[in-house]
């Protein structure tokens, strides 16, 4: 059996149960959400996970943190609920390590440190973009008057977009994350398990999440870029992860934005027919 939980108005874990329903697969959702909230209880003692009274005893799992309820509702209580269920699971799961779950290994680790990754992307030879972790005002000014930079924030959970002038000449209240401006197509490339997939993105805005016209077509994986992607999640522990490339406009090379380990999959798999849902079930069920 296969367990799903998370939320259930999220795209992903809708779309990998239909695929497993699809091929046969047993699985029992534990979703939360708009559909009402499922009756857990982990009887830590006896190592017991039951759901609506039902044992719970099954091969693999696959969990996600639910940001959808958040979105559609902007009530902060629905972050705090989503946080607490995944919470509870999780530590079910890393209590049970002869359950599979994609990146066990980086389970209870927390969310992905940003300027981190970028670090260690260049330990293992990948290229990034000109970048600087900062708050200096002057600084950032300097830069957004080229028209050459971008911004972020360091913890996510907010777009990229242009580097504005502040005319601040002292230091904001935070840092951010300033990155030499890249040209689109974004490449995004998925591992799962010993597979890959590439995908073109193309938008017409900065940060492709904000358009409706963005256009997702597959693309190869540059067979260095995966040795070397391969180096990485290898040293993570991710055995499901997708990572963001652009490109340079210099030099024509591809330059690594950052990695996820939860990443947003139901688009791109639909454009390859199933075929990134398929890899998963295939992973977690071997």
């Amino acid at each position: 059996m296969l367990l799903l939980a998370g939320g259930d108005v999220d795209p992903q874990l809708l779309r990998l149960l239909k695929q497993a329903t699809r091929q046969g697969v047993a699985v029992h959702a534990m979703l939360a959400g708009q559909s009402g909230i499922p009756r857990f209880c982990w009887d830590v003692r006896a190592n017991r996970l039951l759901d609506e009274g039902q044992v719970l005893q099954p091969h693999a799992a696959f969990i996600r943190q639910d940001v959808f309820t958040f979105l559609q509702s902007n009530k902060p209580q629905d972050q705090a609920v989503a946080r607490e269920w995944y919470n509870a699971v999780a530590g079910w799961l890393l209590c049970n390590p002869d359950v599979k779950v994609f990146n066990r290994a980086f389970l209870g680790r927390g969310p992905v440190n940003k300027p981190h990754m970028l670090h260690l992307a260049l330990q293992f030879g990948l290229e990034i973009a000109d970048t600087f972790i900062t708050n200096d005002g002057r600084q950032m000014d300097e830069l957004a008057f080229t028209q050459a930079w971008v911004s972020k924030p360091v913890s996510g959970g907010a777009h990229c977009q242009e580097l504005a002038v502040s005319g601040w000449s002292c230091a904001l209240s935070y840092p951010q994350i300033v990155q030499r401006k890249l040209q689109q197509p974004e490449l995004r490339v998925f591992r799962v398990g010993e597979e890959w997939f590439g995908f073109h993105v193309s938008s017409p805005e900065l940060d492709y999440r904000v358009s409706s016209s963005t256009q997702v077509v597959t693309a190869p994986v540059p067979g260095d870029l995966r040795e070397k992607m391969g180096l990485l999640t290898d040293h993570l522990g991710l055995d499901f992860a997708a990572a963001d490339f652009k490109t340079d406009p210099a030099s024509g090379r591809l330059q690594f934005l950052e990695i996820n380990t939860s990443p947003m999959f139901a688009g791109f798999d639909q454009v390859v027919s199933g075929a990134v849902c398929r890899a998963m079930l295939a992973w977690l069920l071997a």
